[in-house]
């Protein structure tokens, strides 16, 4: 079913919104694409990862592409707001999500959405060779010139590895031969070599599979499909970062690795600095460092505490545990 005539004629862009204030419009090889895929509710964090990339590259010229199920009038005026400000171009993607309707979902807090990257070079190669995938709980901290300066050798796409025990234990749980395994966070993709390779139309295979068969979603199957063929690339280009951890010289990417996240709690330095970039964007600020104290987000309150312990901050440990305690209890109630 999914073949490239299928992926020709069906029409999975519904919409496009077009916001075009760059300055150098007209010169269409001296632009770098980027390319997020969110629901409705990740304009805020994305809004950030695009504040941080233009804040840290003046002198770069960027064209923005939001691939979403849904949008509202707010996060278009921010988004427009942004280009208008920086002098840059961005595209929001409206998408129709019955081509996606059979890919699995393993955790609820998840959603299809995720799976527009792996559809994503079919609307790119229409307008540029290379592009960069990014995650929207990231930043940007440094020069993104290096992404030009990747030598994929041949490959489709470059990318970071994943953390060691995920590699050891994932690899072998999907059964890749490699015994490699890839980071979907951060991608930089050759459109041309990824139509050669029909990695959309391989990705699209996997749809209707029993979920237990993956550890994940999307960054399984493309982890299945690419099984190690790709270029690895240095962590610099996606520290997964977590509990402060400590940043490789030259880090152009941070990633906010895990469960917690910048905008739910702010912690260490670098969720600092996403609060900053919040600050400086157009989208509403968070002035609490900590989340709402609702029975849900007593996980985060558990953390909080460990962060703070291992800091030697009792004082603020006791403090989130006792929530921590409190919410726990609330949550085994409401259940």
């Amino acid at each position: 079913m999914f073949d490239k005539e299928y992926f020709e004629k069906k029409e999975i862009v519904k919409k496009i919104y077009r916001f075009e204030n760059s300055r150098y419009a007209k010169d269409k090889n001296d632009i770098m694409h980027i390319c997020f895929n969110i629901d409705i509710n990740f304009f805020r964090p994305t809004g950030v990862t695009i504040t941080s990339i233009l804040e840290n590259n003046k002198n770069m010229n960027f064209a923005f592409h939001i691939f979403t199920d849904a949008i509202s009038e707010k996060d278009l005026k921010a988004l427009e707001k942004t280009t208008v400000k920086y002098k840059q171009n961005c595209y929001v993607y409206l998408m129709d999500m019955d081509p996606f309707a059979n890919f699995h979902i393993k955790h609820s807090r998840f959603k299809r959405v995720s799976y527009f990257r792996l559809y994503m070079p079919k609307v790119l190669k229409k307008i540029t060779r290379y592009f960069l995938y990014l995650d929207a709980d990231l930043i940007c901290i440094n020069s993104m010139e290096a992404f030009n300066k990747i030598n994929l050798e041949g490959k489709a796409l470059a990318a970071v590895s994943d953390l060691p025990d995920a590699v050891k234990t994932r690899s072998a749980f999907l059964g890749l031969k490699s015994g490699k395994y890839l980071n979907s966070g951060v991608l930089w993709i050759d459109t041309e070599k990824w139509e050669e390779n029909s990695i959309t139309e391989k990705a699209f295979s996997y749809q209707g599979r029993d979920p237990k068969s993956f550890t994940c979603h999307d960054q399984d199957v493309l982890n299945l499909v690419m099984d190690g063929d790709i270029k690895f690339i240095d962590e610099k280009f996606n520290h997964l970062g977590f509990d402060g951890s400590k940043v490789p010289e030259g880090c152009i990417i941070y990633h906010f690795f895990g469960r917690e996240k910048p905008w739910d709690i702010a912690l260490t330095e670098y969720d600092k600095i996403w609060r900053h970039y919040l600050e400086v964007s157009f989208w509403e600020s968070i002035t609490d460092p900590f989340p709402e104290r609702k029975a849900e987000n007593y996980h985060n309150f558990k953390q909080a505490g460990k962060f703070f312990k291992k800091h030697g901050n009792w004082s603020n440990a006791l403090k989130c545990y006792s929530w921590y305690a409190f919410l726990k209890i609330k949550m085994k109630i409401k259940s």
